[in-house]
């Protein structure tokens, strides 16, 4: 949830704020780096299985 968050806020705030939240929370940086770093694969593992209302 954490890092959700921090993608959040690395999309509206900016990457150097989210960075700042991730040490806040004794978060490894790296696992924001690596999300950012290969957008195309969180994408597409976020679309649905199922369309809505199917």
């Amino acid at each position: 949830m954490t890092v959700e968050y921090a993608l959040f806020l690395a999309e509206t705030r900016g990457l150097k704020f989210a960075l700042g939240y991730l040490a806040s929370c004794d978060v490894s940086p790296e696992i924001l780096m690596r999300t950012v770093g290969h957008p195309e694969s969180r994408r597409q593992r976020e679309r649905r299985q199922q369309p809505r209302n199917a």
